[in-house]
């Protein structure tokens, strides 16, 4: 009865604890392994890593033991009835981002490899469809479970500060793993990208009416976007630029809405 009083007085608090450990618990293991101190051949390492913020938000949802708890989690993935220029903005958001931070590579650069389009072209909607698969799990703890509960106390400016350093924070095994690709790139990047793509998911919730599943393949694609840089080898190189175009479209939504609400919530 104690442990269930504190779910209900500090439910994100609870949440946020069980994404980390779970989430911890598949990549810690990962990570040494790829300092050759542990052996993590197991999926399950993967799998614990990537699904900590369901598997917390759908354990916190079933010890409150609310009325509807679960269907109220997952019925966010359903929701698709949203105006086709949403549709659009998300599906092309990535690319075009992609596009300019090459552009201003080039320039600054003054050249950049060539690229063969052909590599992952025909591999594109595969990559997409599984990190829609694996991204799914971390909308439904971050925006799914936290952020409605998030914005019935706080204003979205101190929201996005609160989960962006906690995103952060949470993929630092990932940031130190040598064996992710994640650890190749620029350390001073990772938080000011975690804070304006959460400035970015959170405008995109609401104007999407708190569409999970708008939100998810944005997310998918940013992750895919990132998947054909690397294979074209460019993860690196481009990342400075991706974050700093991302960055300013982030500025702009901050200036235009103010950091009290980043619109509506429909």
């Amino acid at each position: 009865m104690g442990d269930r009083n504190v779910l209900k007085r500090h439910p994100i608090l609870s949440f946020y604890i069980l994404a980390f450990l779970i989430s911890w618990l598949g990549w810690v293991p990962q990570a040494l392994a790829g300092y050759g101190l542990f052996s993590a051949d197991s999926p399950l390492f993967t799998l614990l890593g990537g699904g900590g913020p369901a598997l917390a938000a759908i354990i916190v949802t079933l010890a409150l033991r609310e009325e509807g708890g679960i269907g109220r989690l997952f019925a966010p993935l359903a929701k698709w009835r949203v105006s086709a220029g949403w549709f659009a903005f998300v599906l092309a958001f990535w690319f075009v981002v992609a596009g300019i931070a090459l552009s201003l590579e080039a320039l600054w650069r003054r050249n950049i490899p060539s690229v063969d389009l052909r590599i992952v072209g025909g591999r594109l909607v595969f990559v997409f469809v599984g990190m829609l698969f694996s991204n799914v799990w971390e909308e439904i703890g971050w925006r799914g479970f936290a952020l409605p509960r998030l914005q019935e106390r706080f204003a979205d400016g101190a929201i996005v500060l609160l989960m962006g350093l906690l995103w952060s924070l949470w993929h630092v095994p990932l940031l130190v793993n040598p064996s992710s690709p994640m650890s190749r790139l620029p350390w001073y990047g990772e938080i000011p990208f975690s804070l304006a793509l959460t400035v970015l998911y959170t405008w995109l919730y609401r104007h999407t009416g708190g569409s999970l599943l708008l939100v998810t393949i944005f997310h998918a694609l940013s992750n895919t976007v990132a998947f054909v840089l690397l294979e074209w080898g460019l993860y690196e190189s481009s990342y400075p630029f991706m974050v700093l175009v991302t960055s300013l479209i982030a500025v702009g939504v901050l200036f235009r809405y103010g950091p009290r609400r980043l619109g509506p919530l429909r």
